[in-house]
């Protein structure tokens, strides 16, 4: 791995561990082992930093639900094993970063938010649209406000003043929200399918 992408994954471990604006450039040159003059070789300052860090976390994240789009038998495989991801995804994160983003990091933040608005939405949206045709989602949805809803549902997870850490396991959150969100599109015949699922992941 070059010096750049061992800087940048070892910022990105910190950020997702403590949060973006407590760590500092002293911090990413302990953890990665290097000096802050060599940091500085490749990154001007530490937004930087985020920015190219949260480039890279979800790019790797657009790849790696690309291929479950690829590769799922049907839409609700796809929706439920999109779910997990992102819940393994998530589970690490520490709550502070989005609201670190939001506050301090505009332009990263604004990277954030054209995953989230462009891919995340239009993903979603060809996945309900492929389970209605299929008879697994109900038809007579409003597929653009379920949307919203449901992206809008993963971020509010996160939100502190809502689900406070302290009284709320993030993981069950999550589940609790997916469930209530899948169990509210399903026809019969997409329930049948979605219990099919569950069943297998338990005998798995």
């Amino acid at each position: 791995m070059s010096t750049e992408k061992n800087i940048l994954e070892g910022a990105k471990n910190l950020f997702m561990q403590f949060g973006l604006k407590s760590i500092t450039m002293d911090d990413i040159a302990k953890k990665v082992g290097v000096s802050k003059k060599t940091i500085y070789q490749f990154f001007n300052d530490k937004n930087s930093i985020v920015f190219k860090s949260v480039h890279k976390h979800f790019s790797e994240h657009r790849i790696e639900i690309e291929e479950v789009l690829n590769n799922s038998k049907d839409p609700i495989e796809t929706i439920y094993r999109i779910s997990k991801h992102m819940q393994m995804q998530v589970e690490a994160i520490n709550p502070t970063v989005f609201y670190d983003l939001q506050r301090y990091f505009p332009k990263a933040y604004k990277r954030f938010l054209e995953f989230k608005n462009t891919f995340m939405k239009e993903s979603l949206q060809q996945i309900l649209d492929d389970g209605i045709n299929a008879g697994y989602f109900r038809k007579e949805l409003d597929t653009e406000i379920l949307v919203i809803q449901r992206i809008e549902q993963v971020q509010m997870a996160f939100d502190n003043d809502i689900y406070p850490r302290d009284r709320f396991d993030f993981k069950k959150v999550h589940e609790q929200l997916f469930d209530h969100f899948i169990h509210g599109i399903l026809t019969i015949k997409g329930k049948e399918k979605y219990n099919q699922y569950l069943n297998e992941e338990h005998e798995a």
